[in-house]
């Protein structure tokens, strides 16, 4: 079973304090312009550059027969730092109690505002604890109203307060 995540504050404000964070959410107003929000082709993964890619997650949005959650695509950083690949699996199916309450939290709000929304707290996993998670969920639609794809970003800082690296979290140099 994946680690627990905890979300202290749900941040409409949109106050990223990570160059990541900042950086996907000047990208995602570019591309949708004066729409109110952007489709997932408009996600250009050579223009959001490679700085940004391995903090990517992309969340399929079923509707139907109820509101449904699975990851499309987790990037490098999030895979090496969480020691784990989720891509493909169904929310309901790898998540539990307070893991899947704190995700659905902020994928229910960016559904339900149709707007971008920021989160900070805390995750535990493969027995190493994060001082913070900084994350920004920004809604996706391909008819402009209904969102049918989330893309996430996510940084976890270590109890060092230092932003974790794929290399640090693999203890290789990949350069």
């Amino acid at each position: 079973m994946p680690g627990v995540i905890s979300v202290e504050d749900l941040d409409p404000g949109l106050n990223c304090e990570s160059p990541v964070l900042v950086d996907l959410l000047q990208f995602w107003h570019e591309v949708k312009g004066k729409r109110p929000m952007p489709a997932r082709v408009d996600m250009d993964p050579l223009k959001m550059g490679a700085k940004l890619l391995p903090h990517i997650l992309l969340i399929d949005v079923e509707h139907e027969p109820e509101v449904r959650y699975r990851w499309r695509l987790i990037g490098t950083h999030i895979t090496t730092v969480l020691n784990r690949d989720m891509t493909g699996a169904y929310w309901d199916e790898i998540y539990d109690g307070k893991s899947l309450a704190t995700l659905r939290l902020r994928a229910d709000w960016v559904l339900q505002h149709r707007k971008p929304v920021r989160a900070t707290g805390h995750a535990t996993s493969q027995g190493r604890e994060f001082e913070t998670l900084e994350a920004l969920h920004l809604p996706l639609s391909n008819d402009g109203t209904k969102v049918n794809m989330i893309i996430a970003a996510s940084v976890y800082t270590l109890l060092n307060r230092t932003d974790i690296t794929a290399r640090d979290a693999s203890g290789k140099d990949n350069s």
